[in-house]
């Protein structure tokens, strides 16, 4: 019977990829309330890709997706089909000046900000605490785009900051998070999965038994709208920041994840010093193309700690995207489609500001000129739990026809793109009624990871 998955941003099609890769006799259809895929954060998240920033509970799924990430980029020409490169971070570091009473302030880090959201949290300075402070050599035979230092030229360096390498490429990664999910989405294409868009959930259908047997749902088709139900032996709920809604329409309780969204604007810019591939040598002493990211503390300049990472796109033109930007206000939205309603234009131009501070053309030591191409604009919601840690658990208490279940795929917060593919592997696992690959009970649905719904 039918493998149903309510959702199809990349955690959805990671899920059906993997699915279909191990059962590809099954049917298998991803549904989706909106018109077309990847209006939220998989279509305009960062795609930034770590192997070691997390707690000890989350870091085996974080290992296990990072190894998926990097040996699907070296089957598939990752690098030509989504941007796939190595990448190198670094931290801005300011020092503050000396006070009237000679005191010298405390300096300021650019990663000080993960330590503000439970996703990226407390391992990560752990992490960087063994790479920071240690000398950058410099290559003779250095691309010009990098500086002496191995930053890249596109990131500028404010007065009395440094950058410093948090780091190296054998632990970190980039691609286009959209390109990504497309290709995924033609291998689901390719395998016989079925994507039904503009399908609203609308409850559970039981036997008599008060087994599952079906999803309703409603459907618009052609300008038409029917309801229908869908026979089901497992369904997964793998939509983000909406899965609450889609767990209470199911399920008519009070209890639900506790996942709140976290809304955040970013910016896609190209820079004439960005311009082609950036060739460096990696680990292995192989000349490859390599990427960097950079992070920042809250300045005079701007009051939030923003992001800049450097990808390619399919097509080969470099890109830097911006964002840190949050706005915790926002409601989140009935549709995904519908955040670019709630877009604030003096948000986005304080954005852009910042942008150009960040990588704009240097005129002098504090100014920097606006020779940046605006790509794209984005406004989107990421599902961050109470825990801290991604929900991926079957519901207890749901039987469904057949010996399936109901199974929960959610609350990755900022780091969807790095864990989608491990979460997709496991939930597949899970699917085959296989011993996971890494331990799933840190991501439990538990009385530590509800909320009740008053």
């Amino acid at each position: 019977m039918s493998l149903v998955i309510i959702g199809g941003g990349i955690v959805g099609l990671s899920i059906a990829y993997y699915a279909s890769l191990a059962q590809p006799e099954r049917r298998i259809i991803i549904i989706d309330s909106e018109k077309e895929l990847l209006l939220s954060a998989s279509g305009f998240s960062g795609g930034y890709i770590v192997r070691d920033w997390f707690s000890p509970s989350v870091l085996p799924l974080s290992e296990l997706s990072y190894s998926l990430h990097r040996s699907l980029a070296a089957d598939n020409d990752g690098l030509h089909q989504w941007g796939y490169t190595e990448s190198t971070a670094f931290s801005l570091v300011v020092e503050q000046p000396i006070s009237e009473d000679g005191t010298v302030g405390k300096a300021i880090r650019g990663e000080d900000w993960l330590l503000h959201g439970a996703s990226r949290a407390e391992v990560a300075k752990q992490h960087l605490s063994g790479v920071i402070g240690k000398p950058i050599k410099s290559r003779n035979n250095a691309d010009p785009l990098v500086r002496n230092d191995g930053t890249p030229v596109w990131a500028n360096v404010p007065a009395q900051a440094v950058f410093e390498k948090i780091s190296s490429a054998s632990g970190c990664a980039q691609v286009e998070p959209r390109e990504l999910c497309e290709w995924l989405l033609h291998q689901c294409h390719s395998r016989g999965v079925q994507i039904y868009l503009s399908t609203k959930v609308l409850g559970l259908v039981e036997e008599s038994n008060g087994k599952v047997k079906a999803l309703a749902v409603q459907r618009e088709v052609n300008g038409s709208v029917n309801r229908t139900t869908l026979s089901c032996k497992d369904v997964v709920i793998a939509a983000g920041c909406w899965s609450p809604r889609v767990y209470d329409t199911l399920l008519g309780k009070r209890m639900s994840p506790s996942v709140t969204p976290l809304p955040g604007y970013s910016m896609v810019v190209r820079s004439p010093r960005y311009d082609r591939n950036i060739l460096q040598e990696n680990d292995d002493s192989l000349t490859v193309p390599m990427s960097h990211a950079t992070f920042y503390p809250p300045t005079s300049s701007w009051s939030y700690s923003p992001e800049a990472m450097a990808r390619m796109t399919r097509s080969g033109k470099p890109e830097i995207y911006v964002a840190g930007l949050n706005d915790e206000s926002i409601t989140l939205p009935v549709l995904a489609g519908q955040s670019r309603q709630l877009m604030e234009r003096s948000k986005l131009d304080d954005l852009k500001q910042t942008t150009v501070a960040l990588t704009g053309k240097p005129s002098d030591s504090a100014n920097y000129e606006d020779d940046l191409e605006v790509v794209r604009e984005g406004l989107c919601f990421r599902p961050v739990s109470t825990s801290g840690r991604p929900i991926i658990s079957p519901v207890a208490g749901v039987q469904i026809s057949g010996g399936g279940s109901l199974y929960v795929a959610t609350g990755h917060g900022p780091w969807g793109i790095t864990l989608s593919l491990g979460t997709g592997l496991v939930v597949s696992e899970m699917l085959q009624g296989k011993e996971p690959s890494v331990p799933i009970a840190p991501f439990a649905l538990d009385e530590e990871i509800l909320r009740a719904r008053l």
